[in-house]
């Protein structure tokens, strides 16, 4: 029953295309590394004495570069994979990546003490802080460009997979396209974030709720990016 069942599943259907791409994408962008944004973008807000709508403008920024960013990276990999044409090959590849990462994101729950951990290089913080401290425009560029691209060694697990999966059940063209949504749906709780910015009061307890359930959060995310991993070389390769 369960054979028939997986068999009546057409991957390639944007009815269970769409659901997927965008689930993953707001999964990603709640990532615990992903998370470390946020923060960023909280203390962003935060630093500014001027009008809301001079902040909500270079937040704007702020995400459309991130978003950017991501996005490149996706359509770079995605390009990658179609070049050398093992799609199948690179979703396994992907899956089984994303289930060691949610291991390791098992073992910072269990033993936080021992090495190999999925964070932001320290450099990059450092620098990223700085640049927002300036509140300018190149600076905050360029502090988004940082932010985005560094994240991608500790939340691009689930970013990687689906891209993949991607390469192997759809043309270049559509692939792009779900790589648009994959990432307007990672940069959806910057989004909401922006918007929450209109209370500092709402911003400091998020920051403070995520400092006391981080590694809960490390919990709740290693069990998910095992279950996906494993559900798309399941139900989906």
């Amino acid at each position: 029953m369960l054979d028939n069942i997986l068999g009546n599943i057409n991957i390639a259907d944007p009815k269970v295309m769409i659901p997927l791409v965008a689930t993953t994408g707001f999964l990603d962008g709640i990532h615990p590394c992903a998370i470390a944004i946020l923060i960023f973008f909280i203390a962003f807000l935060l630093s500014f004495q001027r009008t809301f709508k001079n902040v909500f403008v270079l937040g704007l920024v702020y995400i459309f570069v991130i978003y950017l960013t991501y996005l490149a990276v996706g359509v770079g990999l995605f390009s990658g994979i179609v070049f050398f044409g093992q799609p199948h090959f690179f979703a396994k590849l992907g899956s089984w990546l994303l289930i060691f990462l949610g291991a390791v994101h098992l073992k910072e729950y269990l033993f936080p003490q021992l090495p190999i951990h999925l964070r932001m290089p320290k450099f990059s913080g450092e620098k990223v802080r700085k640049l927002l401290t300036k509140a300018t425009l190149p600076g905050i560029i360029v502090a988004a460009f940082l932010v985005g691209l560094c994240s991608i060694p500790c939340s691009g697990g689930i970013y990687a997979a689906v891209t993949a999966l991607l390469a192997s059940k759809t043309t270049y063209f559509t692939g792009f396209l779900y790589l648009l949504l994959y990432n307007l749906m990672f940069v959806m709780p910057l989004i909401i974030l922006l918007i929450l910015s209109t209370n500092p009061i709402t911003l400091a307890k998020l920051a403070q709720w995520r400092q006391r359930n981080e590694r809960a959060e490390k919990l709740v995310m290693g069990i998910l990016m095992i279950a996906l991993g494993a559900g798309i070389l399941i139900f989906f390769i």
